[in-house]
């Protein structure tokens, strides 16, 4: 407890409130995430592993961060929201940096996520904001680990970044590097352990939704943009990437007062 006084705080019963918190946790058979469970998490960001950490994706609805493996920050759910966001940034930022981010560049992203909390005015908008966080995270650091790739595997890689708009192949990305078709597609496969097809598909579906929470555009102008066959086919790879259609991913995260299917 902490009792203001004086204009400073003094410390009043910290023990004892610490001893009355600790039984009413013991009453509920509440506990703080496993140790483990949370190494694996945070090694998933560092690591760039996307498919691991989706695993560890907040629930985007206000039960979000009431589960008994998170502390109680504070009675107001959407200040305890607000406080365990603020506490993830923290703590990932930290492990970002340790695993070679640059520093500065981890802890301003750290300050505009943390920016960003003003305008959530939902437990739900703060969980969906601590998905992009933790995304936005993760992909810095895949991004980090090309200097681990082979030289061919690195080129292929920057090759699909600058052209991800195009109708993209492995043939013309092998040509394009000079290296054999088939070696490309083994060496790919062995490094990111993704197939050179499916990489290329959850780049194209990534960079598709940033564009549908950052602009206007039609989802019939965004699946042309990215040369998909047709807009139901990018619908379908949209949902089976990112668990939501289209329509749905803007109406959660873009925000305007009127959205509608374009």
């Amino acid at each position: 407890m902490l009792c203001k006084r004086g204009g400073g705080f003094m410390h009043m019963n910290i023990n004892q409130d610490l001893q009355e918190q600790l039984f009413r946790q013991r009453e509920e058979q509440i506990c703080h995430l496993d140790y483990n469970q949370e190494f694996r998490y945070y090694n998933a960001v560092a690591s760039g592993d996307m498919e691991s950490v989706k695993e560890y994706l907040m629930p985007e609805n206000d039960d979000a961060y009431s589960g008994s493996e998170y502390g109680k920050l504070s009675q107001n759910s959407l200040w305890n929201a607000r406080y365990h966001f603020v506490v993830a940034v923290a703590l990932i930022t930290r492990i970002c940096v340790e695993h070679h981010m640059e520093r500065e560049i981890a802890y301003t992203l750290s300050d505009v996520f943390i920016q960003k909390i003003d305008d959530c005015k939902t437990v739900a908008e703060i969980a969906a904001l601590h998905n992009i966080m933790v995304r936005d995270f993760t992909k810095r650091m895949q991004l980090l680990q090309k200097a681990a790739y082979s030289m061919h595997v690195a080129r292929a890689i920057d090759y699909i970044t600058i052209h991800l708009h195009e109708k993209l192949q492995t043939g013309n990305i092998a040509d394009a590097i000079s290296i054999n078709r088939g070696y490309l597609s083994t060496l790919f496969r062995q490094e990111t352990g993704k197939s050179l097809h499916d990489y290329i598909l959850a780049e194209k579906i990534h960079a598709a939704a940033q564009m549908i929470t950052t602009s206007e555009m039609s989802f019939s102008e965004i699946s042309q943009y990215y040369s998909f066959s047709s807009q139901s086919h990018f619908i379908q790879c949209f949902r089976k990437e990112l668990g939501m259609t289209p329509l749905e991913y803007r109406k959660r995260y873009y925000r305007s007062s009127e959205v509608s299917e374009l």
